[in-house]
């Protein structure tokens, strides 16, 4: 008579035991995946703040002067806002088809609240040399002002300076900064141009003439390893109702007030004041310019706790570096190098670096 050999299974308690030990190396992997992911992504948004960089500079090969923050001049169309600096670098970002569709003597905003009739194709058009993959936001476009067309992002503002101030050399206007002050200007503020009958008569400038006239490498006395060019930035929500508390420092909350707020190096107390005046400009329009969707400050830490904020003339605002990345901000030079700022910098070696001619000595070991 043949026997029947039994094979023997598991039991329960092996089958446990197993489905333990793969959960146990599932999560001793896992971070170590995900970590491998974010130094993946990381690297690309350095290599993106590289490119612009690289951009920023032919782009001062070509006219010798960096980008313009933007440009305004008698008989342009429309009274919104004019191309920023991004807007004028994608000739050299290997984007020639989407710059040549930019009508730059005309309002970038089309005279709607994002998209109108004007420039619509490049204010769509998605840049992908502007967008940090960390940030979660900038999978979706948002459909800004209810306008039925989605605005394209960025993740990376030009520097303003250490300065909450747009404008400078206005001698009507005593808010405003001069050549003289190098510890606050950035490589992109509004250069008013001192040539114009307005203003050598002393009377208020008309906006209509406003010409921003881009840095020039001469002007860089600190040097280009010392000053900061373009940084990160992450893109807010578009609402203007009260958020929960832990989206609240992911807005922009305007100063009432407006001339109070020129020339601060300080964010005052009304930038913290939780309100439903919030606006979602920030990193929403990669191409506009007013200060919430172009400049970041370095009068504020990066990645800074506080509130970002913006005057109701929308002429001065305080709006920090901030990143995905754990611990600080990759930031671009304008020697061409990119850094990774430690959010723990002091804040003085921060002005410092945003600053073009302030004078100030700084080692590399500071930051």
């Amino acid at each position: 008579m043949q026997r029947v050999r039994l094979r023997r299974g598991f039991t329960l308690i092996e089958l446990l035991v197993v489905i333990a030990i793969i959960a146990v190396l599932i999560a001793l992997l896992l971070p170590a995946v995900q970590a491998a992911r974010e130094a993946a992504r990381r690297s690309q948004c350095t290599n993106n703040l590289k490119q612009m960089g690289l951009a920023a500079m032919n782009f001062e090969s070509t006219n010798s002067n960096l980008p313009p923050c933007w440009t305004q001049y008698p008989g342009m169309s429309g009274g919104g806002s004019r191309a920023n600096v991004l807007a004028y670098m994608l000739q050299f970002l290997e984007q020639g088809a989407l710059y040549n569709t930019w009508n730059f003597a005309v309002d970038s905003n089309g005279g709607s609240a994002c998209c109108g009739k004007f420039n619509q194709t490049a204010r769509v058009t998605q840049v992908n040399a502007y967008l940090c993959p960390s940030d979660p936001n900038t999978g979706s476009q948002l459909d800004v002002g209810g306008s039925g067309l989605p605005c394209a992002h960025t993740n990376y503002y030009a520097s303003l300076g250490n300065t909450a101030a747009q404008y400078y050399n206005s001698p009507a206007d005593t808010t405003t900064l001069r050549e003289t002050n190098g510890a606050f200007l950035g490589l992109f503020p509004v250069t008013l141009d001192l040539s114009q009958s307005q203003y050598l008569s002393g009377t208020t400038p008309n906006p209509a003439y406003q010409q921003c006239f881009g840095t020039k490498l001469s002007q860089i006395v600190d040097g280009t390893s010392n000053t900061a060019m373009f940084a990160e930035i992450k893109t807010s929500r578009w609402s203007t109702t009260a958020l929960p508390a832990p989206d609240q420092n992911n807005k922009i909350d305007p100063i009432q007030g407006g001339v109070a707020a020129l020339n601060l190096q300080t964010p005052p107390a009304a930038c913290d004041v939780m309100t439903t005046n919030r606006i979602g400009y920030r990193g929403n329009q990669y191409y506009r310019f007013i200060p919430p969707t172009t400049n970041y400050t370095h009068t504020v830490p990066p990645n800074y706790t506080g509130a970002d904020c913006v005057d109701s003339g929308f002429v001065a605002s305080h709006i920090a570096a901030r990143s995905y990345h754990s611990g600080g901000v990759n930031t671009a030079f304008a020697d061409g190098s990119v850094r990774f700022i430690k959010s723990s910098i002091n804040l003085a070696t921060w002005r410092a670096l945003g600053s073009r001619a302030g004078g100030e000595v700084i080692s590399a070991d500071s930051y």
